[in-house]
């Protein structure tokens, strides 16, 4: 039998493999995709809120976000400070005995330093970008993942930022307060040894809707150093601190203490009409000043720390830590009612260290003094503290599309969701205002 062999065109066998190639490709993928679904949610590029990501995802919230990436260590990291205790012998050794970083002698005792030598810090661009930026964001926070939509805002706004803390644990408000002294201390100078203007502000419930050059502008206008975000409530609530507190801030109010501009008012405002409002005691999640005044700012916070003898009393031993013994004294406390607080039955919530309660003290005491140079945002010029509203409280602007207070007819550009309350109404707020927060 003989058998005839017909040469094969070459473009069958070609497409064949070709097509092979492709299937198995797409089976690699298909398990690859399968195997870490959040594959093209974390490698892909970001996609500009205006090219409308949102909708093209389904429009939730976490869909609408961008990231600033790469951060750069200023320093060492967590990991790289972090206290082996067993390897140092320092199993048995007391809170207060654990040495704190150079600088930060006045937090000796904090428990932070039970189980890191140093405060890292990141910033969200290079060393020698960030020295010719005007503007600085500065926070706190153990995890960037956990403060999504703080980053997320900093990134659609385009700021620079500093971030404390990454990696390590949450001790209490006090590790914040390091922080951001770190932070600080880290900044570098401006060009030209210029002072910059920082913004400290909560990273877990925090957000912006103006760029660098608006809240710039906004804040050279107020001729100030410092100027804070205000809410009605006294805090801590104790009647000496309340009732005389509350006096003297109205009296530095009344001696110019007070923000009194027409920026930030949009069209459904009257044009020269101040509207005043209740607000009065601090909101320390939201600070705009000069870096050189933050640093002073921390500096009087310190001195305002006094041992706590019940606190100090009950340390923590190598890795297991206790409550900071430090705290600030409120204002109106003599020495005899500090004490009696601390030992009160039940013990007062507030006698552990707060930030709120070092804030509220230095503004009593600037207003003693009259200081202009300090001011207080009541109105929504730059800074808004939203707990005590509700969503019914702000409309949009028709020109921006922002969110204004219509108590004051003022779009701010810091916003602080500063309670449980307040802080589920920002992904609401994102919703309600898509191009202004992310």
């Amino acid at each position: 039998r003989t058998t005839a062999v017909t040469k094969q065109a070459a473009a069958p066998v070609y497409l064949f493999l070709v097509g092979a190639i492709l299937f198995f490709s797409a089976c690699v993928c298909g398990l690859v995709v399968s195997a870490r679904p959040d594959f093209w949610t974390v490698e892909r590029d970001v996609v500009p809120m205006e090219a409308g990501m949102g909708a093209a995802l389904g429009g939730d919230v976490d869909d609408m976000l961008g990231f600033d990436a790469p951060w750069f260590p200023q320093g060492k990291t967590a990991d790289q400070v972090k206290i082996d205790h067993a390897t140092i012998g320092a199993q048995a050794r007391k809170q207060e005995d654990f040495v704190p970083q150079h600088g930060f002698e006045r937090w000796r005792g904090a428990p932070y330093w039970q189980h890191y030598t140093e405060m890292p810090v990141e910033f969200n661009a290079p060393r020698w970008k960030m020295q010719s930026k005007d503007l600085v964001v500065a926070t706190h926070t153990t995890d960037k993942d956990k403060s999504k939509l703080f980053m997320a805002s900093v990134h659609k706004h385009g700021l620079a930022a500093s971030v404390s803390g990454v990696g390590t644990w949450w001790h209490s408000h006090e590790d914040k307060q390091i922080g951001l002294k770190a932070s600080l201390m880290r900044m570098p100078a401006g060009d030209d040894g210029a002072d910059p203007i920082v913004i400290l502000a909560d990273s877990d419930d925090s957000m912006f809707t103006c760029g660098a050059e608006e809240i710039v502008r906004r804040f050279e206008n107020l001729d100030a150093d410092i100027v804070v975000g205000t809410e009605t409530r006294c805090w801590p609530p104790e009647a000496a601190h309340c009732r005389d507190g509350y006096k003297h801030l109205e009296d530095g109010v009344a001696a110019g203490m007070e923000v009194r501009s027409e920026l930030g008012r949009v069209d459904a405002g009257n044009p020269g009409e101040h509207k005043p409002t209740s607000r009065v005691w601090g909101d320390a999640g939201a600070i705009v000043g000069r870096k050189s005044a933050l640093v002073k700012l921390l500096k009087e916070f310190e001195s305002f720390l006094e041992i706590n003898p019940k606190f100090r009393a009950d340390q923590g031993e190598g890795a297991r830590w206790r409550s900071f013994f430090k705290s600030c004294k409120p204002f109106g406390l003599d020495t005899k009612a500090w004490r009696a607080a601390t030992n009160a039955r039940p013990p007062r919530t507030w006698i552990g260290y707060d930030d709120q309660m070092c804030l509220n003290r230095y503004l009593i005491e600037r207003s003693m003094a009259k200081d202009t140079r300090v001011k207080l945002d009541r109105d929504a010029t730059l800074l808004h503290t939203v707990g005590g509203t509700s969503s019914e409280s702000y409309g949009a602007d028709p020109k921006t599309g922002r969110p204004f207070w219509k108590a004051t007819s003022k779009s701010p550009c810091v916003w602080h969701f500063n309670t449980p309350q307040a802080a589920d109404e920002m992904r609401p707020m994102i919703k309600k205002y898509p191009k202004a927060f992310v």
